[in-house]
C-alpha cells in the first residue's frame, strides 16, 4: 500500500465493526465495505436531536471523519395505490401515508379514506383513521381515496 493511499484511510464503524475506508468514498463503496444486504439501508449517525442521515446506495461522494459511526436498518417496500415506496419505520401514520400519496403536490388533510391490506399479523387489513398508525411489513398495500367531504 502506498503512503498516499494510507494517508487517506480513516477508521469508521459500520454496525459496530471497526473498518478502514478511503476518504472520500462513495455510498456504494460503504454498502459493500459493510456487507449491507439489498433490503437494508445505511444511515450515518448524527449527534443531538437530529435525524440520522440516509446514505444513498450510489456513486455520490461521501466525506468521512475519523471514528464516524454508521448502521444499517431493514427497509420495507410498501405500496400506496400503485406506487412503491421504501420506508425504514416499523410503523406508519395516517399523515405519512397521505404524504406519500400526494407526493410533492397537494395539501395533506384528514379528507382521505385509507384502507390497507397484506399487513403483519397484528393488523393484516383494515382502515387507517386520521391520527392513527399501523405496523408495517414488506409488501403492505395502502389504498387512498378522497372522501368527497370537506
Amino acid at each position: 500500500m502506498s503512503v498516499d493511499v494510507a494517508a487517506h484511510l480513516v477508521r469508521i464503524h459500520i454496525n459496530r465493526e471497526a473498518l478502514e475506508s478511503p476518504n472520500p468514498t462513495t455510498g456504494e463503496a460503504l454498502y459493500e465495505l459493510g456487507k449491507i444486504p439489498k433490503h437494508e439501508k445505511l444511515f450515518r449517525e448524527v449527534g443531538g436531536d437530529k435525524e440520522d442521515k440516509l446514505v444513498p446506495r450510489d456513486d455520490a461522494h461521501v466525506h468521512l471523519t475519523q471514528d464516524e459511526h454508521f448502521y444499517s436498518q431493514k427497509v420495507f417496500a410498501i405500496f400506496v395505490n400503485t406506487d412503491e415506496h421504501d420506508i425504514h419505520e416499523k410503523e406508519i401514520t395516517y399523515a405519512r401515508v397521505v404524504e406519500l400519496y400526494l407526493g410533492d403536490g397537494g395539501k395533506p388533510s384528514n379528507e382521505y379514506l385509507i384502507k390497507y391490506s397484506h399487513g403483519p399479523a397484528e393488523n393484516p387489513s383494515g382502515t387507517l383513521p386520521p391520527g392513527g398508525k399501523v405496523k408495517v411489513k414488506d409488501g403492505m398495500r395502502f389504498r387512498v381515496a378522497g372522501t368527497g367531504e370537506s
